[in-house]
């Protein structure tokens, strides 16, 4: 909670970085540099996991040993994202286990399963599918990866849809802007609201400085 953080912070005077650092340690986790290199193993976030399941199924990429099975130690559409990436490239008969049988959630990848998030999908789906204008837009639906595999084939069955990560999210609008034009387009961002204002924030502060950027 960055509020509570942020108050410990002005009560005992300890820089926010330290704070976090302490909470770590009482967490026990271990250093990533403690993990001893191998080629079926990878400490990844959830597109590069499956890019490394990939490689490690395929007796040259890794090295000669390939996998016979993979298991993601993480949350249940990690496993999910890495099994479609897989079966993508050719690796669809190598078994994907969780890293437990319970359900493994994600508060954030579950906000978009709701009845909610696809209200708001199907308001603008409905605004694309009725006769068109010259005003109109077209709306895209730019997802994040850190969401389950149900919420990706229901939303492209709303809106066209497009899965990002983190690292590429802005390249991702800033094409379909470039091949759709800026005012054709409408862009739907979910379900990381934190992200998406950011991006707005960027995209407001660059074009409030810079006036050749019509974008």
């Amino acid at each position: 909670n960055p509020g509570i953080l942020q108050q410990q912070q002005q009560q005992q005077q300890i820089p926010l970085d330290e704070e976090l650092l302490e909470i770590y340690r009482q967490m026990d986790l271990p250093p990533t540099h403690a993990i001893p290199a191998h080629p079926l193993v990878a400490i990844a976030d959830s597109l590069a996991m499956g890019d490394h399941a990939v490689r490690m199924c395929s007796p040259v990429l890794s090295g000669g040993a390939a996998a016979s099975s993979i298991i993601c130690l993480g949350v249940d559409f990690m496993s999910e994202s890495v099994a479609a990436i897989m079966a993508r490239n050719g690796c669809g008969h190598v078994p994907v286990y969780r890293a437990a049988t319970r359900h493994i959630g994600c508060s954030l990848a579950e906000s978009a399963e709701g009845r909610g998030y696809e209200a708001w999908l199907r308001k603008f789906g409905d605004a694309s599918s009725s006769p068109p204008s010259s005003s109109d837009k077209k709306a895209l639906h730019v997802v994040y990866i850190n969401t389950s595999l149900e919420t990706k084939a229901t939303s492209a069955s709303i809106l066209p849809t497009i899965t990002c990560t983190s690292s590429n999210v802005l390249q991702t609008i800033l094409q379909a802007s470039a091949q759709m034009g800026p005012d054709r387009l409408q862009i739907c961002y979910g379900p990381d609201t934190y992200m998406g204002e950011n991006l707005k924030s960027l995209l407001d502060a660059v074009l409030s400085h810079d006036e050749s950027w019509t974008d």
